[in-house]
């Protein structure tokens, strides 16, 4: 009896060091996927002002390459269903425009002044600092290329 008992205190022994090993792994690796709360800190209301642009030259002026710039305005409501076009459409366009997307309940004042917080997608199309042309609730990606592009095309590229 002496004998049987020791092996199940060796055994409970071994049972309870395994246990405690694979809990330690298993809270270890649950908190790696985690944000740890004394990292994360919360934007100060200031910092988030900051970050907002105030018209459409602030936007601008971050893009100062010599070529077009289309601001997409879009409602989250719809992004999902843009999403890979207007990617498509922003590589297709990329050594001839920047395209930037903006969406509407982030900037809700300057969608308005710019006519661009109701349809979705709202895009307006700058060159110079000035709009050219402008799309409404065209998402596929072709025929943002088709009509944006003729607007972009290098010095000797023009149709006649």
């Amino acid at each position: 009896l002496k004998i049987h008992s020791h092996l199940n205190e060796s055994y409970s022994v071994k049972m309870k060091s395994t246990l405690a090993i694979i809990a330690a792994i298993a809270i270890t690796g649950a908190q790696a996927f985690a944000p740890s709360s004394p990292s994360f800190v919360r934007p100060s209301v200031s910092t988030l002002s900051m970050a907002k642009y105030n018209n459409m030259d602030e936007i601008l002026a971050k893009f100062p390459e010599d070529i077009p710039v289309l601001i997409n305005f879009y409602d989250s409501a719809t992004e999902a269903d843009i999403k890979s076009d207007i990617v498509r459409a922003k590589n297709l366009l990329k050594d001839r425009c920047t395209v930037v997307s903006i969406k509407q309940q982030d900037y809700p004042e300057l969608a308005k002044k710019w006519d661009a917080d109701e349809k979705s997608p709202s895009m307006i199309l700058f060159k110079d600092g000035s709009p050219v042309t402008r799309i409404y609730e065209e998402s596929f990606y072709l025929d943002i290329v088709s009509r944006v592009g003729k607007h972009c095309r290098a010095a000797g590229e023009e149709h006649t």
